[in-house]
């Protein structure tokens, strides 16, 4: 081959490279003139807008600071409201609430607080009258005829006594009472121009930029460096805020240098086209050494292979290539399959650490990989959406593994579709079995019902295409990736509401709050009498049971608190069941067993549980029915309670009248009361009086004695010892109470 190859490169490109040096070197450098003072301009102006911005952020920190002193404190607000001499205390308490603003703003210079119904000045470190003491009176009256411009003054003198030093500040007047539209006296902020100074030489560190900073009237307040002589480069921002005005440039000596680089470009671009001929044919030769030694290595592999095969001849180098090159597209395809599968799990690991708020990225690095996974860059105007499978137990039984995979695809599909016909965009994933969590991208000007109408039109879907229903809760609005966590548990919260009002529903977090109206322990209370009233087999039961769950209902409790309350009836039958007789024990054992606990409780709606515990409660009710007619003795239980609930109010009711009466020995009488209803002799009487003297005492106005004799205590000492250790009040306190 020799050098052909060499040849070749240098009489292609060299006509190619003559003509384009000397086109493009002369517009080049006219345009990269034009553009090297527009994009110097630009920078500044946006370096410009940014010391503006830090500037204006942070007074505007120390004025929203002071307004929220000023608003909150009830300590200031009494002092400006108050008519009467105001206590040492008082003024040494506001000197301190005044320092601490110092504490809090380093910038910060004296701040205080003046009082026109007393004419007097508090200071971070006194108390003045306006007298004459106070170095700084001629501002402040001056302020209090123009209290409240809204914007800092121009750089002054300041200090507070004839000793001080006085010191430049710029001053922030404002009206006090903030809310009122007659004062009552105003606050001074001050802060010291040497901090502002110091602030501006912080920001321009690490720049050599001309910096000037100017008052609202002109004064100046900061330079550095000296002005530029023409003023392309130079950027001036006039703040809204304070009114202050900042102008920034090319200082004098970097300008002198850049005009002589940017205009005196014509000698160096000929001086340059001369150079690149010269340096062509020097530079193709080195750069041809890289193919020769490629060309080299194909000569002798395509040799060495020819010899192992026994064949000679020519051999093509291009087609060696082309297969070369064929079999890096096979490779690179390869690597672009598995990229694309790497894509999928990190969009999915980015997306589970969004909801679970485990979010690391800082927005430039979300920026990049978003560009990446193909994804909106930024989470402004965002909303987390969770489609639930209803009567997920139902959905596994129905369907078998592959079947809920394409259905769970469908509806994906289906969501992702409806999503896209409306403009929006939707990142969604399959979190657990039956929810999918989606991220939508709602855009700031879009209509909020247009999410409630998407939700209803999915919702709709499945219900008429699908054999099963979904449920759709949406979060709360997002606006930066730390929300997204917050949109989700708001969303999770507002489907809690599914339990009491049942599937196929969207569920928007701004509609259903979560509240419930009623008092927990009150339903744990009617749960344990509910569970006495079944252990004593008491008919009754089936009424309190429906009044249970009704009350619940109008609480609006949650499925949680539902369940809590459910878990208390199994925890007070098997407080119950420790006592049973061994064969009514076995009988109530089996009905466990077929009516486990754990089912019930996972009942997704509150109705369902409702009923699945009635038929719990029913099957224990029946069989207890069925012992206690199987029991002989059971009939003496049911005539004493009769007996009990006739006579309670006997003083001499007890287990040896009861004895007599039915001709049992008493011991008897209480072990059998006790396994017939699972409360002991003494507690039934007793809550039987007590019942009834707390019916009396609200509904009648009989004497506390009257009372004590119609339950059974002709002693109203000792009535009144028993009611209260019952309620924890005595009478009279209970009777005010209701």
């Amino acid at each position: 081959m020799k050098k052909k190859w060499f040849y070749r490169m240098l009489l292609s490109y060299a006509p190619i490279l003559l003509f384009l040096v000397l086109a493009l070197s002369l517009f080049f450098y006219v345009k990269w003139n034009a553009e090297t003072k527009v994009r110097i301009q630009n920078t500044n102006g946006l370096f410009t807008s940014h010391v503006a911005s830090v500037l204006d952020s942070s007074m505007k920190t120390i004025e929203k600071s002071v307004i929220q002193m000023m608003l909150t404190d009830e300590l200031i607000e009494d002092y400006l409201n108050s008519t009467q001499p105001t206590p040492p205390y008082t003024i040494m308490e506001i000197s301190n609430r005044l320092a601490d603003l110092r504490t809090m703003f380093p910038i910060t210079g004296d701040v205080y607080i003046y009082k026109s119904s007393t004419g007097e000045v508090i200071t971070t470190s006194a108390l003045f009258k306006l007298d004459g003491s106070f170095q700084d009176e001629d501002f402040l009256r001056e302020a209090i005829r123009h209290a409240d411009p809204g914007r800092w003054t121009s750089p002054r003198q300041f200090r507070q006594f004839a000793s001080d030093a006085s010191q430049e500040v710029v001053s922030l007047v404002k009206r006090v009472p903030i809310t009122s539209t007659t004062g009552k006296g105003v606050v001074v902020v001050n802060i010291k121009l040497g901090a502002i100074q110091s602030l501006m030489k912080a920001v321009n560190a690490d720049t050599s930029s001309y910096m000037q900073l100017t008052g609202g009237d002109g004064a100046l307040m900061y330079r550095t460096n000296e002005p530029p002589l023409a003023e392309w480069g130079v950027s001036r921002v006039e703040s809204s805020y304070s009114g202050w005005r900042l102008t920034v440039g090319v200082p004098q000596s970097e300008e002198r240098f850049m005009t002589v680089f940017l205009d005196g470009w014509t000698l160096p671009t000929l001086v340059t086209m001369l150079l690149s001929i010269l340096v062509l044919t020097y530079v193709t030769h080195r750069n041809y050494k890289p193919i020769e030694r490629i060309m080299m290595q194909i000569g002798q592999y395509t040799l060495k292979r020819s010899l192992q095969v026994g064949k000679g001849g020519n051999h093509n180098e291009f087609q060696f290539i082309s297969i070369a090159l064929d079999n890096l597209i096979e490779k690179t395809n390869e690597y672009e399959a598995k990229h694309q599968d790497d894509l999928l799990i990190r969009k999915r690991y980015w997306f589970y650490e969004l909801v679970d708020g485990n979010f690391s990225l800082t927005a430039s690095e979300w920026e990049h990989e978003a560009g990446e996974l193909e994804l909106p860059d930024s989470f402004r105007s965002t909303l987390v959406a969770v489609t639930v499978l209803d009567n997920h137990e139902q959905f596994l039984r129905a369907y078998n593994t592959r079947d809920r995979s394409l259905l769970k695809f469908v509806v994906q599909g289906v969501w992702n579709e409806i999503c896209g016909n409306h403009g929006m965009t939707v990142w969604s994933e399959w979190k657990d079995a039956d929810q999918l969590i989606s991220i939508l991208y709602t855009g700031q000007d879009r209509d909020p019902a247009l999410v409630l109408h998407i939700a209803n039109e999915l919702r709709s879907w499945v219900a008429e295409h699908l054999q099963f229903t979904v449920s759709v809760y949406l979060g709360s609005t997002a606006e930066e990736s730390d929300d997204i966590h917050s949109s989700y548990r708001a969303a999770l919260q507002a489907g809690q509401y599914r339990n009491l009002h049942g599937y196929n529903k969207v569920y928007p977090a701004t509609e259903w709050r979560l509240a419930a109206k009623g008092d927990l322990y009150v339903h744990l209370t009617t749960a344990r009498q509910l569970v006495k009233l079944l252990r004593a087999a008491d008919p009754a039961w089936t009424d309190l049971f429906q009044r249970l769950f009704r009350e619940m209902r109008q609480d609006e409790l949650l499925r949680d608190q539902c369940a809590e309350v459910v878990a208390y009836v199994f925890y007070s039958l098997e407080k119950e069941m420790s006592e049973l007789p061994e064969t009514l024990l076995a009988e109530w054992m089996e009905i466990f067993r077929r009516h486990p606990p754990a089912a019930i409780l996972a009942k997704e709606l509150n109705r369902e549980m409702e009923n699945s515990l009635l038929l719990f409660l029913q099957a224990m009710f029946d069989a207890l029915r069925e012992w206690r007619h199987a029991e002989p003795k059971m009939t003496a239980v049911e005539q004493i309670t009769q007996y009990v609930n006739s006579h309670y109010a006997d003083p001499d009711l007890s287990l040896d009248l009861i004895g007599d009466t039915f001709g049992l020995a008493p011991r008897l009488v209480s072990k059998l009361f006790k396994a017939g209803t699972g409360i002991r002799f003494i507690d039934y009487v007793l809550e039987l009086r007590m019942k009834e003297a707390e019916r009396l005492l609200k509904e009648t106005n009989l004497s506390v004695q009257n009372i004590g004799m119609q339950v059974g205590y002709p002693q109203v000492i000792s009535f009144i010892r028993t009611f209260k250790r019952y309620s924890g009040q005595t009478p009279g306190e209970y009777r005010k109470m209701s």
